[in-house]
């Protein structure tokens, strides 16, 4: 398995604050036989975690240095969106993943401005956009379908393996995974709460959807993503309401 998604540069975000900490969630990756790992530190340009690209790779390559094992390490970074992502992106201050044309990009949790479209689509122009964790979203969770518009402008939705035990987001990934709206599932670990594990999503997935879904979402799509090959957007269908019946006695 492969995960896209994770916050194991020490000291740089939210995610991992040592090396230690940092070595703990590696070695609980192996066992979970992962192969390959992209850590994604969070770049917001007006909030707490803006650590630049130059500085990222110094701190990413003492990772790199002070781990002996046998996971390969990709760096990226978790965009939240901003107006001058693109200009950041053309200018090398902020990753694409694994050096890849893939950008891996977040928006808010509770409101999507109308602004974020445009912004979409100048990143689009020059990079594959990737957009996090969209069952964690309130105006997603209201509604799945909020998910087309981006998906007709061929972007491609990450969601995080923890949101398919979690009441609120499995609600409403179930169906957006039926309905073929997800290309990857990956661990967003940060620490011991929030770990480095896709087995148990694995193992879900293939109960659930089966085999086939389950390798192409932890394996396949991943694997073009460090090969920087073409993902196709998803044939996807469009979530079907279920109407609420009321009975009155």
């Amino acid at each position: 398995m492969i995960d896209i998604h994770s916050h194991l540069v020490p000291g740089v975000d939210d995610g991992s604050q040592s090396l230690d900490e940092s070595l703990s969630l590696l070695e609980q990756a192996e066992k979970e036989g992962i192969t390959e790992i992209v850590t994604t530190p969070h770049f917001m340009k007006n909030g707490e975690f803006r650590i630049r690209a130059n500085e990222l790779v110094k701190r990413f390559n003492e990772l790199k240095q002070g781990y002996q094992g046998t996971i390969r390490l990709h760096l990226g970074n978790e965009l939240y969106i901003h107006t001058q992502l693109p200009e950041l992106l053309e200018q090398g201050e902020v990753l694409t993943l694994a050096e890849s044309k893939y950008i891996l990009v977040e928006f808010p949790f509770k409101q999507y401005k109308d602004e974020y479209d445009e912004i979409l689509y100048e990143l689009s122009l020059g990079n594959q956009i990737i957009i996090a964790h969209p069952e964690r979203y309130s105006y997603v969770q209201k509604d799945p379908n909020y998910c087309v518009k981006w998906l007709n402008e061929g972007y491609l939705l990450q969601s995080n393996q923890n949101s398919l035990f979690v009441k609120e987001t499995k609600k409403v990934l179930m169906p957006m995974i039926e309905n073929g709206f997800i290309s990857f599932i990956a661990s967003d670990a940060h620490n011991k709460r929030r770990p480095l594990t896709l087995n148990s999503a694995h193992t879900f997935l293939v109960e659930n959807f089966g085999i086939k879904l389950a390798e192409l979402l932890l394996e396949e799509n991943p694997r073009q993503l460090l090969t920087d090959k073409i993902i196709s957007v998803p044939e996807y269908r469009v979530i079907r309401k279920v109407k609420k019946h009321f009975f009155w006695f």
